[in-house]
């Protein structure tokens, strides 16, 4: 079993945060809460998605290595909410192309 050095509790409200962080910026930078209808084939970014499962991602990822730093990971998780903000904000496009018109 892997030990990650912090119990549930703890990465429960890490999590919390970097996600209320990530979409308090977001909305700060003037995305959208939700994409254009409909929804379900949309490709405009969000407030509500993509930007909390980037920020769930990275924090998975450090607490996977085993990275915490002070105030048991409550500060990375400020930084990743951080983060995954200007991300989708500013380089979510070049990272990841819209897709073309139709399939063929």
């Amino acid at each position: 079993m892997i030990s990650i050095g912090a119990n549930g509790f703890q990465l429960f409200v890490n999590y919390m945060v970097a996600i209320l962080v990530a979409i308090a910026l977001v909305l700060a930078l003037k995305l959208p809460l939700l994409p254009e209808k409909p929804i379900r084939f949309s490709w405009t970014k969000s407030a509500l998605f993509p930007t909390p499962v980037f920020a769930m991602g990275i924090l998975a990822i450090f607490y996977s290595l085993n990275v915490f730093w002070i105030y048991n990971g409550l500060l990375i998780a400020i930084i990743v909410g951080v983060f995954s903000a200007v991300f989708v904000k500013y380089l979510f496009d070049y990272v990841f192309p819209s897709p073309q018109g139709g399939s063929k």
